[in-house]
């Protein structure tokens, strides 16, 4: 693969990944030289959790690690499961010794059991990403959904996202909040929000850490870390880079991600925390394939994406601040800003050529007291972003510039303002009640032909109600309905080689679900139910396979679906005679049921809508050995069967086929902060579609739309912590 860089507008081949890995140990090796060795105070170290009463949440699950207490800016893992367990629906926690030991590259690697997210890799760290449908016909970028870090907004102004810019591996933990639980950080969106938690010097699992990784389809991967606490200052930074030929032809990537983060206590009340992230990312793109190639030559590209040399290279850097002040007993105040800058270099049936600067604020204030003698949780928040993408197409000479095509500024400004209550009627009991207001403009210039620029705007109130019931410390019911508001962004406006808006409504939806979390003794749990009734969906689907999907507003559809996840301790069930003390074995389990469909449509009457399996099911069966002196190990079968690949058409004429794979990870404890671990995957070989481009109707429509899931991988890695 040639890798590319920016500079002074033009393009220039880079050294490959000797140079990358060279780059990386920099984070280690020179960081901790500012530190002195006689200031720096040692990390706590991660524990294994017991079965102390005190330490049991409905989101604490079976036998997870504890991790050491977080700081103001940045809670730890036991904090957030107490603050996620005030919320009347679905939300995940994901913390990051779940993918300790697989290759986690991307956003599958790591949401695999949580039930609900939709993560199908396409090719390299892209994914197709959907909760409960949400941007369920886009199978590129993403939309739907709200990312963040560490509470600070990732999405560009217009609600567009890319998650290849964050790094798995930088990750304490991850949230996820469901659909209109992602109120609590002003999400509209039908799916939700996720929020990446870094480490901070006081969470990091060490001062220093390196992990090297390397396997199938000329995989190498370099990961290292540095953390430190200085008095009343902490830092932490990180850097990967990584190599990747794949399984594909024209499928190689090379990636640099940096992140770090410098927080300073001024006292018991105050701490204040500062952020830079950047991004190198080169990704060939291979395109998609008829189902008969997919099946039949998974490793092919597309003709087309080879002649014209498709990529998707991104550079981008990113600073931010939050700021959290503790005004008075049980209020907290949370502030900051982000700024950055980013290039997008795609050459795909054009050569997209845009970059820009985006800016934003944001304020959240929490309070905890008593209202009319009850207990009363309050949140109040806002936030701010804008943004301007110059953005150009250009002829594709086999991934060159050629003749400028098309040239025009994109603007965005996105203005939130919500509030939600919990107000319990009785010690185990809350109501809850939100609103939020969101006003979003959108400014399209074009340089070329003046006539055709266009500016509109779009507002909207959302409602929230639910209830939440504390059967025990361990154990919730809840349910609640809310409203959600997407206005479309500039892909959806501006679409493909239409220079100008096109006309679309926001999509609209009223969500209601219903469930329940908890542990109990043997058995963890976590179950939803929901429908939305969503009006104006944005639905895409594919002219050409080498042009971006089209956009129009659907009807009425339905969104309908069951997220439960289940984990035994069959150790303790079944097994105590036998195992060595210490010893354990989880059965873990995650099931994601999904039946959406056009409500009396006029076209697709009451179809089902393309894009997603109805059933997913993933399970492992987990030993963990005993671990004396902090030494075990463990393994793990895993199996992921897909038994229908959903409708690939929405006239429901074509359907992607079922699979099942098997999968087996693992890890030893060498020495203290010496571990090997082993990811092996589709251990059968079998060939089958991981996702696909959604049409219109496949007897009339071009059919190439497959993604071909990867073959038979391992990979291997070693992390040394000191």
């Amino acid at each position: 693969m040639r890798v590319r860089i920016f500079e002074s507008g033009n393009m220039k081949y880079f050294s490959r990944f000797g140079g990358v890995a060279l780059a990386a140990l920099v984070c280690t090796i020179a960081i901790p030289a500012f530190a002195a060795e006689g200031d720096s105070v040692e990390l706590p170290e991660i524990v294994v959790q017991g079965e102390s009463e005190n330490t049991v949440n409905p989101l604490s699950g079976l036998g997870s690690p504890v991790f050491p207490s977080g700081t103001l800016t940045v809670p730890g893992v036991a904090q957030a499961q107490e603050e996620l367990s005030l919320f009347p629906g679905a939300v995940s926690i994901v913390p990051a010794t779940k993918y300790q030991d697989v290759y986690a590259h991307n956003f599958e690697d790591v949401m695999d059991f949580t039930p609900g997210v939709f993560a199908r890799k396409r090719f390299g760290a892209e994914v197709r990403l959907s909760i409960r449908g949400s941007g369920l016909s886009r199978s590129f970028h993403m939309r739907g959904l709200d990312l963040l870090q560490d509470g600070v907004p990732y999405n560009l102004a217009d609600g567009a996202a890319d998650f290849q810019e964050i790094d798995p591996l930088i990750a304490q933990h991850i949230e996820v909040y469901k659909g209109g639980n992602g109120l609590r950080f002003g999400a509209t969106t039908l799916g939700g929000a996720i929020n990446f938690v870094t480490p901070t010097g006081h969470t990091a699992e060490a001062e220093n850490l390196v992990r090297l990784e390397g396997g199938s389809y000329g995989t190498a991967r370099i990961h290292t870390e540095t953390a430190r606490v200085l008095g009343a200052t902490d830092f932490f930074a990180a850097m990967s880079a990584n190599h990747v030929d794949g399984f594909r032809q024209q499928e190689a990537e090379e990636s640099i991600r940096f992140a770090a983060n410098v927080g300073h206590r001024f006292n018991d009340t105050a701490e204040t925390r500062f952020y830079l992230t950047s991004n190198i990312v080169d990704q060939e793109l291979p395109g998609t394939l008829t189902l008969a190639q997919a099946e039949n030559s998974p490793k092919l590209a597309n003709p087309g994406n080879v002649a014209l040399n498709q990529q998707r290279n991104v550079r981008s850097v990113r600073v931010a601040n939050k700021t959290t002040l503790v005004v008075d007993d049980g209020a907290t105040l949370d502030f900051g800003g982000y700024a950055g800058y980013k290039r997008l270099y795609h050459p795909i049936f054009r050569v997209l050529d845009q970059r820009g600067p985006l800016a934003g604020l944001f304020a959240r204030y929490n309070l905890e007291g008593a209202l009319a003698g009850h207990r009363n949780v309050l949140t109040v928040g806002g936030d701010l972003a804008w943004g301007e993408v110059e953005a150009k197409q250009y002829t594709n000479l086999s991934g060159s510039r050629g003749a400028l095509q098309a040239s025009g500024t994109q603007t965005s400004t996105n203005v939130r303002l919500y509030a939600e209550n919990h107000f319990y009627v009785v010690d185990n009991v809350a109501l809850v009640g939100g609103l939020q207001a969101i006003h979003s403009y959108r400014k399209f210039t074009n340089d070329l032909s003046p006539a055709q620029s266009d500016a509109t705007d779009f507002s909207s109130l959302s409602p929230k109600a639910g209830v939440l019931w504390d059967v025990t410390d361990a154990a919730q019911v809840y349910g609640n309905v809310t409203r959600s508001y997407e206005p479309p962004t500039f892909s959806e406006l501006v679409q493909a080689s239409v220079f100008q808006f096109v006309p679309l409504d926001p999509q609209r939806a009223v969500t209601a679900e219903i469930g329940t979390r908890g542990t109990s003794g043997t058995v963890a749990w976590d179950v939803a139910l929901y429908r939305a009734w969503v009006r104006d969906e944005l639905i895409n689907f594919t002219v050409s396979p080498s042009i971006p999907a089209s956009t129009f507003n659907a009807g009425e559809t339905i969104h309908q679906g069951i997220e439960a996840a289940l984990t035994l301790d069959v150790g303790a069930l079944a097994l105590g005679d036998v195992l060595p003390e210490g010893g354990r074995v989880l059965f873990e389990q995650a099931y994601t049921y999904s039946d959406f469909y056009f409500d009396g449509d006029p076209v697709y009457g009451d179809n089902k809508l393309a894009g997603m399996p109805p059933h997913v099911y993933v399970a492992a069966l987990r030993y963990k050995s005993p671990a004396p002196n902090g030494l075990g190990w463990d393994i793990a079968p895993k199996v992921e069967w897909v038994p229908d690949g959903g409708y690939v058409d929405y006239a429901n004429r074509l359907k992607a086929p079922g699979y099942a794979t098997l999968g087996l990870e693992g890890g030893v404890d060498l020495a203290k902060g010496l571990r090997l671990f082993v990811d092996a995957r589709n251990l059968t070989d079998k060939n089958y579609i991981s996702t696909y481009n959604n049409i219109t109707d496949a007897a009339t429509a071009a059919t190439n739309v497959f993604y071909p899931g990867e073959g038979r991988s391992v990979f291997a890695g070693l992390k040394v912590s000191f």
